[in-house]
Order: C-alpha cells, then structure tokens, then sequence
C-alpha cells in the first residue's frame, strides 16, 4: 500500500513539473528553464550562480572593479558549461547597462540608480555586457558575489 502512495506521488509530481514548465512557456515544453512552482523551487534552494570571475574580461576591469571613464566599457563573459550566471555590479553612479537577454536575440537595457546593484543573467555561451557611463566624469562598479 504505502509503496502505491509513493508512487502515485513521484507521477504526481512529475506530471506539475511538466504542467508547470509548459504554462510558462505559452504551452511550449522547455525543460531547460523550468517557471512556475518548479522555478520557485528552484529560486528558492538552489539559484541561479554567480559568474566565475575568471570567466569575465574587460579593458576597465581591475580585480573586481570596472572602472568606465566617460563612455562605454565592454564586459565579455565567456562560455560555461554550468548554464546560466549572474553578474552582478553594485554601481557608486548612475549608468546603464544592457546585454542580450539569455536564449533570446533581444537586448535589454537597464538603468541603475547610484548605489543600486543591477543582476545581469547571462546563458551558457557567454554574453557582452555593455556598461554606459555618461558624462565627462568615471563610474565605478563593483563585483558583487554570493548572496
């Protein structure tokens, strides 16, 4: 009887997973990014991951600081294997920044308020994150990790 109940209740679970993943989607199954109660799940335990900071190269990137003098810096996230990251910078200024959105051909474009920390996701084959910093003066921006 009880080996019936778990049964019953992994095909249970399995049959919301599907439900759940294909509602989000507009009735199209993608297994590979979850919504619905399995992406609060996933949100809630386990996350999205940092990027590596190996896994980041810009010419205003020292240690974990961009440092963009009037103009625009380039960070380039190379490609993992682990799937989608986050960068994330915590910004002294205000500036912009915009990167294609992950698995789709569209760019998306943020403004963050000076003091504010903006997360960028980026998919497993890497993105180029622009960071606009207008004016005639510097903005800086930190690497934020964990948490």
């Amino acid at each position: 009887m009880q080996r019936r109940i778990m049964i019953g209740a992994f095909v249970l679970l399995a049959l919301l997973f599907v439900l759940a993943t294909a509602h989000r989607n507009g009735g199209r199954a993608d297994l590979s990014h979850p919504g619905g109660f399995v992406g609060w799940l996933g949100h809630r335990f386990g996350g999205t991951p940092d990027a590596d900071r190996a896994d980041l190269s810009a010419p205003c990137l020292v240690q974990d600081k961009l440092e963009v003098h009037d103009g625009t810096c380039t960070v380039k996230v190379a490609k993992s294997g682990t799937g989608q990251r986050n960068v994330r910078l915590h910004s002294d200024s205000a500036v912009a920044v915009q990167a294609p959105a992950p698995g789709k051909d569209t760019l998306v474009r943020s403004d963050v308020d000076a003091g504010a920390t903006v997360s960028v996701a980026v998919s497993g084959d890497g993105a180029d994150i622009d960071v606009i910093c207008a004016g005639e003066r510097t903005c800086t921006l930190t690497l934020v990790k964990g948490g």
